[in-house]
């Protein structure tokens, strides 16, 4: 259930930066992937079970409540993990937040908090949040542009639309020169690589995801300095 894509590559390099190795070179089967569509069927197996049906409360409307129950779901799958092979897991529920201009001003506020309340709902204390503003591609722009990591705040308030005319996988496309395609964004950052600090510091949709992993890393290498980390990862 591992799909290995560019957001593999930025959260493997920030655990290089805390951890001081690269499960991506050193043990692959380090990282799991779980898609929406599987999250979404154990959340169905689970009402059919229950007989019931299950509510994210009035904070999580119908455009944030996915985010929640997926967030839910994968926690309680990191949960079983570590009883199963007495390790301790790191969930990542990746989500972009995909603003238009008919969206409510605070959508990505919304979506982000939603996922830490699925979360606390699985009971679940190593989940991190990542949603970038408005999609993953903006931070790629922010890091692959001609003058990399200035001013990018800025781009968080690209349209998240694909077929507007400042859609960001456009921006993004024209400056590696052909489509964005995971396959592209690949080689340009095994070419490349992605400085996660610098853009962490002119992102602040990306701050708030790199800020939450590396607490999390540095929190479980203090209680278990000796063990392995696996790391569960939804990308879409």
């Amino acid at each position: 259930m591992y799909r290995l894509g560019p957001l593999t590559f930025v959260i493997d390099y920030i655990i290089e930066e805390v951890l001081q190795y690269s499960p991506l070179q050193t043990h692959l089967g380090t990282y799991r992937y779980y898609s929406e569509a599987y999250l979404t069927q154990r959340l169905a197996a689970k009402k059919s079970e229950r007989r019931g049906f299950f509510l994210a409360g009035r904070k999580h409307g119908a455009e944030t409540g996915l985010f929640y129950f997926n967030a839910w779901m994968l926690g309680e799958i990191s949960k079983e993990l570590e009883a199963a092979e007495e390790d301790i897991a790191i969930a990542i529920l990746f989500r972009d937040s995909d603003g238009t201009n008919s969206s409510p001003s605070d959508i990505w506020s919304q979506k982000k908090t939603s996922i830490k309340e699925g979360f606390k709902r699985a009971e679940f204390t190593r989940g991190v949040p990542m949603v970038p503003r408005p999609k993953s591609e903006s931070w790629f722009i922010c890091a692959a542009k001609e003058n990399p990591y200035e001013h990018c705040a800025e781009l968080e308030e690209l349209s998240g639309n694909d077929k507007s005319p400042n859609a960001a996988k456009k921006m993004l496309s024209a400056i590696l020169e052909g489509e964005a395609t995971n396959e592209r964004l690949l080689t340009w950052l095994e070419d490349n690589g992605i400085d996660c600090r610098k853009l962490a510091i002119e992102m602040p949709s990306f701050s708030k995801f790199y800020e939450r992993l590396v607490n999390v890393l540095q929190d479980t290498l203090r209680k278990a300095p000796d063990r392995d980390t696996d790391t569960q990862q939804l990308e879409s």
